[in-house]
């Protein structure tokens, strides 16, 4: 009876402890899927929508990336130009001139992109531009008839840059990808100073335009700033704030009147942009953005003097839709809506990233 006793408590002791450990199985179970479903809460990205964060955000889920880009951006002022006084409050005596100047730029920017670490990427930039400008002017001798027009064309190396992107927090639940983005920009283009203004037609000594076009800004800049990426399903928000410092120089003419030098040191305005937008993916391979774009430009300097109606500011309404060509290579396409006077009318742009 002892020994049945004994049996039995055993018996009952392994049974009490299958019993736990399936409870205890059981709760785990229960905490993995529960574990599994929160992690779902944050959609999958697809290949498309990683195709539009590749060009507003950063991804580090490749070592390299390759990027050609093409863009082509057009604009056109018009301008009325008085030269006399009003008698009498309504007759204007003078010279009447109306200008007009039409712009096409064609930018071909090779892009590299190297993943150092999870946390780090390397970028260099290298455009190619090619530039043509149309000047228009009319009402030589107070006529309005009189019309006169050239065009004046140029294509050559625009300034190269190189940055880095270092992603200061991942995102989570709470909080968006935040991405800090640096880049210096060396001035290897065509530098606007010291073009010449010459007269290209003796008929109407209205037209005036410069001998030749500048690729560049000529000085050397440094920009800063930070990009974030939030994951809200069926869509993904991305914002970014960036701001710029052109570093001043001195040259050895900075006028425009032929055979005469005038030195001068030069320095551009400070740069801020903000820019908020959203993707949208239709497919694994097809997405489309929406995106705002607007930036403030500081009055620029000559010999340490601030120059007046050289500030401005920029807004840009941008529509994209990018297409998973396969599974490394992609089109990413972008239309740019100038929403103010000193932006370009529009810009319309394709890039082919791949992957490695």
């Amino acid at each position: 009876m002892r020994g049945k006793f004994i049996l039995t408590t055993i018996l009952g002791l392994a049974v009490s402890a299958a019993m736990a450990e399936g409870i205890d199985a059981s709760a785990d179970n229960a905490k993995v899927a529960s574990n599994q479903a929160e992690r779902k809460k944050a959609p999958d990205r697809s290949q498309s929508v990683e195709n539009v964060l590749l060009e507003e955000h950063v991804l580090f889920d490749r070592a390299w990336s390759v990027e050609l880009g093409y863009s082509y951006a057009h604009f056109d002022r018009s301008e009325l130009i008085l030269r006399g006084f009003l008698a009498l409050d309504a007759i204007f005596l003078g010279e009447l001139s109306v200008d007009e100047i039409e712009g096409d730029i064609i930018t071909n920017t090779l892009t590299a992109r190297w993943t150092a670490t999870p946390r780090l990427q390397l970028d260099l930039q290298v455009p190619y531009l090619y530039r043509v400008t149309r000047y228009r002017s009319r009402g030589q001798d107070l006529s309005s008839l009189t019309t006169s027009e050239t065009d004046i064309e140029v294509s050559d190396l625009g300034d190269a840059s190189i940055g880095f992107s270092y992603r200061l927090l991942p995102e989570n639940l709470n909080r968006p990808d935040i991405v800090w983005n640096s880049r210096v920009t060396a001035p290897t283009g065509e530098e606007p100073y010291g073009i010449d203004i010459i007269e290209v037609d003796a008929s109407n000594s209205n037209l005036n335009v410069p001998m030749e076009l500048p690729t560049g800004t000529g000085l050397w800049s440094a920009s800063t700033g930070v990009s974030l990426v939030k994951t809200s399903d069926p869509a993904i928000l991305f914002a970014s704030l960036n701001y710029t410092h052109y570093f001043a120089e001195d040259f050895a003419d900075i006028g425009s009147t032929p055979d005469l030098l005038m030195p001068g040191k030069i320095q551009l305005g400070d740069t801020y942009q903000l820019s908020l937008g959203v993707a949208f993916a239709v497919n694994e391979r097809l997405s489309y953005s929406f995106s705002y774009a607007q930036q403030f430009f500081e009055k620029a300097k000559i010999n340490d003097t601030k120059q007046v109606t050289t500030d401005a500011m920029t807004g840009t309404f941008n529509l994209g839709v990018t297409y998973g060509l396969t599974e490394n290579l992609a089109m990413v396409t972008s239309l740019g809506l100038g929403l103010t006077s000193d932006t370009s009318d529009f810009t319309f742009g394709m890039k082919f990233p791949y992957r490695f």
